[in-house]
């Protein structure tokens, strides 16, 4: 019974183990770059939304206390018995600091809100400058990270729960504020329509029902000039959504997280497009011809292929030859010196040699050219 060989050793490899994409320990650094960018997205509507209910609410204000300041002057100066004289009482009063604190909130909302934006500008370009995966700069770069999201988190809870209780009840005290004004001074309505490019379309006799007529537009445009509780939870959501993405991808490592982290470095270093580049210029270089001297292994140089002379154009037999050699034979002869180089024996050779020797060829093809 033939005996069977013995199987070969289990080789084991001394290399580790297969990484996705280059710098491996940027893992979590290049999630919290991918974090750090959509949470910077969500700030900057953020930003825009409080931007723009800031800049609303401040025309607003202006034209109601302007408008109310001109009521009580009017009240005074055309006394009307059967309103009375017009004056604030201290629910009025309150209504208007409330307005005043709201703006106030709203303005530094609207401020820390463009801080967390320079903040998380900061942590990304950080990233992307830098290389954050290992030293200081690690230890810097996540000390900008932690504190940019409890900072931009914290930021968005405060505002909102401190601004929501103004922004539900200011456009009912607003509306209320006005229908007490408005029958005192129906005509200062007026710059307030123009300025915002709306109609109250009121009934003196029916003030408090102007609501119900679809023409007025006033109304509805100051309302809205307070961010509502809808509009204040989207952007609440909004914040915390890639605070919740960002601890689940860092929690495990998966395929998913691997791919966003190597998207991330991809956009931070394209090697692919370098290594692209290289490959052209590599091709390009030689496929192009270069008359340089290349050395072998052993240091050979290669001879250079230089073009051959083109042969000179056959002459007919018919031209006469006897100029060239007459010109031939008195360069040889004539004054050779004693350090000339003509000493070839064509120079020893007599002209009156060479001359009856051009003759008699001369004669001789001319023979032959006749018979």
């Amino acid at each position: 019974m033939v005996e069977r060989p013995p199987l070969p050793p289990r080789t084991t490899s001394s290399l580790p183990g297969r990484v996705t994409f280059e710098g491996a320990q940027t893992w979590r650094e290049s999630l919290a770059a991918f974090i750090a960018i959509i949470l910077g997205i969500a700030v900057f509507i953020s930003v825009c939304v409080l931007g723009f209910y800031a800049y609303r609410d401040k025309g607003v204000y202006e034209e109601l206390v302007d408008y109310l300041d001109k009521t009580i002057s009017i009240s005074k100066i055309n006394y009307n018995a059967l309103l009375g004289l017009y004056q604030l009482n201290t629910k009025e009063l309150e209504v208007l600091s409330n307005q005043r604190t709201y703006k106030t909130i709203l303005w530094c909302f609207l401020a820390a809100e463009l801080a967390c934006y320079l903040f998380i500008s900061l942590v990304v370009l950080l990233y992307f400058t830098t290389a954050v995966g290992n030293g200081r700069l690690k230890i810097f770069y996540w000390t900008l990270v932690i504190i940019g999201a409890f900072y931009c988190i914290a930021d968005i809870h405060l505002f909102t729960f401190v601004i929501m209780p103004y922004s539900a009840q200011l456009p009912n005290s607003t509306e209320q504020l006005l229908n007490h004004a408005i029958p005192h001074n129906p005509g200062g309505l007026q710059q307030m329509e123009m300025r915002f490019s709306c109609t109250f379309d009121h009934n003196i006799y029916a003030t408090n029902k102007r609501r119900m007529n679809p023409k007025n537009t006033c109304d509805p445009h100051i309302e809205n000039s307070f961010i509502s509780k809808p509009i204040l939870f989207v952007l609440l959501v909004i914040r915390l959504l890639p605070i919740v993405i960002g601890v689940l991808l860092m929690a495990k490592r998966t395929p998913f997280s691997e791919l966003v982290a190597q998207t991330i470095e991809k956009i931070k270093s394209p090697k692919k497009q370098r290594l692209y580049v290289k490959k052209q210029q590599h091709v390009q270089q030689h496929s192009t011809y270069s008359p340089e001297k290349k050395s072998t292994t052993f240091g050979v140089t290669t001879p250079i292929r230089t073009a051959s002379t083109p042969l000179p154009p056959i002459t007919s037999p018919s031209i006469d030859h006897s100029i060239s050699y007459n010109n031939a034979a008195y360069l040889a002869t004539s004054a050779p010196g004693m350090n000339s180089s003509r000493s070839s024996e064509i120079s020893r050779i007599d002209a009156h040699d060479l001359f009856r020797t051009s003759i008699s060829h001369h004669a001789s093809g001319s023979l032959q050219s006749e018979v």
